[in-house]
């Protein structure tokens, strides 16, 4: 699960950086892993739900995704899934096999759910926590990572783009940017906002209030029409 996770140096929760504790799996049967700041449980695995890596056995991408869904929250799963298909560590197919296999196991209603919401466009964890908190609160689907392109002139990439109302979110996940990067992030934005896009920032803080993040992108999205 999680020890799994970061080995593939996956996305894990911060609510979880706190839990040092690795888990190392053995075969039922067999005597668990007995030393400091290790928690051996007994598991059968089957023969293709382990792999090799970096010289260690570990559950593959698809039943560690599975397995993490029985403690993550599900935006943590789907940025954890994001980052999975992007990096071309497993496909939705492949993840939808594992939760047809994995049928009645904790977390697995997570897990389904995640499935639906999963984007292999999304380039970090805060843009995938941004879109399920949007999605999840009624928001139509937006694209992902998109080249923002007017008259043959490059813009900007955008992490959120409502393409028809043009609408942009961005995720700012940095407390503290050079001077340069922030005067750089505010001339794309007057460029945007000049070529007739609205857009929207949030942070960190603004995912802790969903239903005001939602009713913020949904009120751009109603006034687009009159720009």
């Amino acid at each position: 699960d999680l020890t799994a996770a970061r080995l593939w140096h996956l996305p894990v929760s911060t609510s979880h950086d706190d839990d040092a504790t690795a888990v190392a799996s053995v075969p039922a049967g067999a005597a668990h892993a007995r030393r400091r700041g290790v928690r051996g449980r007994r598991v059968l695995l089957p023969d293709d739900h382990v792999t090799t890596l970096d010289g260690l056995r570990v559950t593959t991408p698809e039943r560690t995704w599975l397995d993490c869904s029985a403690s993550l929250s599900l935006a943590d799963l789907v940025a954890m899934g994001d980052t999975i298909l992007r990096r071309g560590l497993a496909t939705e197919q492949s993840l939808a096999r594992m939760c047809h296999w994995g049928f009645r196991r904790r977390g697995l209603a997570t897990a389904r759910k995640a499935l639906t919401l999963l984007d292999a466009d999304s380039e970090s964890p805060g843009e995938s926590w941004t879109r399920v908190a949007l999605v999840t609160g009624g928001i139509r689907r937006p694209r992902c990572n998109v080249d923002v392109v007017v008259a043959g002139t490059w813009l900007a990439r955008v992490d959120l783009l409502w393409e028809p109302e043009r609408v942009v979110v961005e995720y700012d996940g940095h407390v503290h940017l050079p001077e340069g990067q922030r005067r750089k992030d505010a001339l794309r934005r007057n460029l945007l906002q000049e070529a007739g896009y609205d857009v929207l920032v949030f942070t960190a803080a603004d995912l802790r209030h969903p239903e005001r993040m939602c009713a913020l992108v949904r009120s751009a999205l109603r006034r687009a029409p009159l720009r």
